[in-house]
């Protein structure tokens, strides 16, 4: 048995909270709050105790696949350092101590450390986190299940968490965040601030954040408004369809693309750590491989070696390009079968029902495996089927290229998976400054001197295409500076070239018919 019900909070002193579900059974007491007060929702709340992620699931999100690929070698997730964010449920009994915790004396949960990062007051489990935690990290429901240090936050101790006494970014081992909730704040100004923090957390510690947006409704912008998120609906669609614009705020105040995945669950609580689990074994894969996959690596402090394939923006981009634009599900009757279709291609080359479609991680740890591969300007040659590279400088300042050139020959027809993703900056300091560029993506065909394709969105920090190529020709993936005058902008570009048949809708299909084969199908990496 399902049921969905919302939970809301405060994050300082309260003497009783809100509490409403889906039957519209309501109960309120007054309370003060010394601070900023704001309102979180969780996504999808489980009531039932037993397994709930199938062999089945497992064949959907491609990882039955990877499994049969790589046998004993398929990642696991060992090694990640996860947290888990719960909007906390009150007492019934009318205490205010936050129940937020996953119980750790769940099976799945055997082996692995499930910490509380500021205690368990309450002494009780919530069943949402319980159920949350199996498919992010959980021995056999999840496809991570390797991870074994969690880190377990209330929404309101993380958000405390974000800042030091100085206002700079606090800094940790913890490389992936999953949040199962939604909310807002309690005034704009305070919406706003909450997704500066979050921002900044991914732009200065490259700190993924896997975050949830609302079941069936559009009223809550944290946290799937940030920018540098992963936002995460379902399959069947029944999920919040784009930001939520911040009133009167200068960068979250437009409306732009959300959800970027989708995840084949009826709730998006669930949805989420299906997705979270994905990036876990991105980054394991980019962290074990050091420079054999990646061109360098930056050290930050408090958090260690980051190698340019487990960067944040490289999983975002290597999930999006690999995920499945039309799939034949066997876990769930919801599949994805007219991916932008009339009225649903948003402008940065996404579908607004299912963003880049569902995550497929056999595609992206093929995307990532293929190896970091630089621009023409950087050095670089001809592109290969599978790979990514990451732009340190560009833009620019200081000299930095204001284009990217990839090239590629096509042997037979393909169809082109490319997303490129970067981060918007905010200032690691109380002023929370943000920087917001704008960068295009685009598809040359070089053979015909012609423009086949562009993603020029004026507000994501997402592009993307996804076409059908001829065979016989040469192309060119461009990337380009959107905006006059230099900045400086890292980002990272993914992409695929797919040899099986994807369909397509009508609109989109450039030449002819039948996807085979691509040459340079392998690329030899060095150890750099």
């Amino acid at each position: 048995m399902r049921m969905n019900h919302q939970r809301s909070f405060m994050p300082c002193s309260w003497s009783r909270a809100r509490r409403s579900d889906r039957t519209g059974f309501h109960t309120e007491r007054t309370g003060s709050c010394t601070s900023a007060t704001f309102f979180a929702l969780a996504a999808g709340f489980c009531l039932y105790t037993s397994s709930i992620t199938l062999a089945a699931d497992f064949t959907d999100v491609g990882y039955s696949a990877l499994q049969a690929e790589l046998g004993a070698g398929t990642p696991t997730g060992a090694g990640v350092r996860a947290a888990q964010v719960e909007a906390p449920i009150n007492d019934t009994s009318g205490g205010t101590a936050p129940i937020y915790m996953p119980n750790p004396s769940d099976a799945e949960f055997s082996g692995k450390a499930i910490t509380a990062i500021n205690g368990n007051p309450s002494g009780s489990f919530s069943g949402h986190a319980t159920v949350v935690g199996r498919l992010f990290y959980g021995n056999t429901s999840s496809i991570a299940p390797g991870m074994t240090q969690i880190a377990a936050y209330d929404a309101n101790s993380w958000f405390s968490g974000l800042s030091n006494s100085s206002g700079t970014a606090t800094t940790g081992p913890t490389r992936i965040t999953n949040h199962s909730w939604v909310g807002t704040g309690d005034t704009p100004s305070a919406t706003g601030q909450i997704l500066r923090l979050v921002d900044r957390q991914v732009h200065v510690n490259e700190s993924i954040q896997i975050v949830g947006l609302a079941n069936g409704s559009a009223d809550s912008p944290l946290l799937g408004s940030a920018y540098n998120v992963i936002s995460v609906g379902r399959t069947d669609g029944g999920h919040q369809r784009n930001t939520v614009p911040v009133s009167g705020d200068s960068l979250y105040g437009s409306v732009r693309t959300a959800p970027l995945l989708v995840a084949p669950e009826s709730i998006t609580s669930n949805a989420t750590p299906v997705v979270s689990a994905a990036a876990a074994l991105l980054v394991q894969t980019g962290h074990d491989a050091g420079l054999s996959l990646s061109e360098s690596s930056t050290s930050i402090s408090g958090v260690g070696t980051i190698y340019n394939a487990e960067r944040s923006e490289t999983i975002k981009a290597a999930l999006m390009a690999g995920a499945d634009r039309d799939t034949s599900n066997i876990g769930t009757t919801a599949n994805i079968s007219d991916y932008r279709s009339a009225g649903h291609e948003t402008a940065n080359g996404l579908d607004d029902r299912y963003g880049a479609g569902q995550v497929d991680i056999l595609n992206s740890y093929h995307i990532l495996t293929g190896g970091e591969q630089p621009s023409v300007q950087e050095g670089g040659g001809d592109i290969d089927r599978f790979g990514f590279d990451y732009g340190e400088a560009f833009g620019g300042l200081s000299g930095s290229p204001r284009t990217a050139s990839y090239f590629f020959s096509t042997a037979t027809d393909v169809t082109l998976f490319s997303s490129l993703a970067w981060n918007v900056a905010v200032s690691n300091d109380n002023a929370l400054t943000t920087s917001r560029h704008r960068l295009n993506l685009s598809l040359f065909d070089v053979t015909a001197n012609s423009l086949l394709g562009e993603s020029s969105s004026d507000l994501d920090n997402t592009q993307n295409l996804y076409m059908r190529l001829l065979a016989g020709r040469r192309y060119e993936l461009r990337v380009t500076a959107g905006e006059t005058g230099s900045f400086s902008q890292d980002y990272t570009l993914a992409w695929r070239m797919e040899v099986a048949a994807v369909p397509i809708p009508a609109a989109i299909w450039l030449f002819g018919s039948g996807v085979v084969t691509l040459l340079g199908l392998a690329r030899r990496r060095s150890v750099a």
